[in-house]
């Protein structure tokens, strides 16, 4: 299937979601305590997690009214006060992104889903409670992965897969924040502040634009000539990821030059060739990685041509086993194999040695 509708939904969903998630970003910053909300896992839930979530839900019902979707927030519990300004605050986006955007527009909104109100926002949030499978054909979503980097003024990103029977075939991710040529690269636009947005779909290659472009530029994962060469990626939280272990994987592989920046914007740079290892080490082996943690990226580095797999056996992440995966790590590389392999045996043997 060439999901050619599915990609412009998935493509004006994510641009709008990042043009809305940029535009309060520092507004969330500075009145934290009224815009955030700490989870029972205590990680922090902003405004602006649940304003994407809506934009981007209530974007897939109402182009494909009978696709599920895996969401990482709900609205149990959230005041009508605090709905009332995630609604505000989609409707001042509303008024802008046609403006910004041109005329490449889809339906965000139907006669079904007109999310016009504080009861509509709530219902439509909660639609991103499935909890996936292994048949059949659902969205992933995260609506701001990296909401400490958000916090803190820094890297994040809106994530959205397509997921069919257990494999991802479509993925979309937006880096509001993104400047190239802070990791090395070059800036595709002069004077670009909106970031970019890149997007894959199985056996079609991995593009990315300007987040208000539509010069789409195919991207590749390069070939090191030799480990010293190895540019790693990994987060900045320490809660997120076992550094410690992942320093001895740097040492053993020779690698000297490290990336730390929050959410699937590193699998970004590893499929445009400005970083090599994405390391992410469970630091409790019964740790389960949420599927929206990884999707959108997975289909992305693959159609780059790197490689994603697990951080102990090499084996291919599985994304229909429910909301998470049933795997230990996370590792992503440039290639070839043989280098992808080298990671995992080391990464294996850090491991399993605890």
């Amino acid at each position: 299937m060439s999901f050619e509708k599915e990609l412009k939904v998935a493509t004006q969903a994510v641009r709008k979601a990042s043009l809305l998630t940029k535009r309060i970003q520092a507004e969330v910053i500075a009145h934290r305590e009224s815009s955030t909300i700490t989870k029972s896992d205590n990680s922090p839930v902003t405004v602006g997690d649940y304003s994407a979530q809506a934009i981007i839900i209530n974007a897939i019902k109402s182009n494909f009214p009978e696709d599920q979707i895996v969401g990482e927030e709900s609205s149990d519990g959230l005041s009508d006060a605090f709905v009332s300004e995630i609604l505000q605050k989609i409707q001042e986006n509303d008024k802008l992104f046609p403006e910004e955007f041109g005329q490449s527009q889809v339906p965000f909104t139907s006669n079904e889903y007109p999310l016009s109100s504080i009861a509509d926002v709530k219902k439509v949030i909660n639609m991103g409670d499935y909890e996936g499978g292994a048949s059949g054909r659902f969205w992933c979503l995260d609506p701001i992965d990296g909401t400490k980097g958000f916090l803190r003024g820094d890297q994040f990103a809106v994530c959205l897969a397509l997921i069919v029977d257990g494999v991802v075939q479509l993925g979309c991710i937006g880096c509001p924040n993104l400047k190239l040529n802070k990791y090395g690269g070059k800036e595709l636009e002069s004077g670009n502040e909106l970031g970019y947005v890149f997007r894959a779909v199985r056996g079609q290659g991995a593009f990315y634009a300007a987040t208000a472009s539509d010069n789409w530029v195919q991207v590749h994962a390069r070939n090191p000539i030799s480990s010293s060469e190895l540019v790693s990626l990994e987060g900045v939280e320490k809660s997120h990821s076992s550094h410690d272990e992942q320093s001895i994987i740097k040492q053993r592989l020779g690698i000297s030059k490290s990336q730390h920046l929050d959410s699937q914007v590193k699998y970004c740079l590893l499929a445009l060739g400005l970083g090599d290892v994405y390391l992410r080490l469970p630091i409790k082996l019964d740790y389960q990685e949420k599927i929206w943690d990884h999707a959108a990226g997975n289909v992305i580095v693959h159609e780059a041509g790197g490689i994603h797999t697990d951080s102990i056996d090499g084996v291919p992440l599985d994304f229909g086993k429910g909301r998470t995966l049933l795997t230990k790590g996370v590792i992503a590389s440039s290639g070839p194999t043989k280098l992808h392999q080298d990671i995992i045996n080391i990464s294996s043997d850090v491991i399993r040695s605890r």
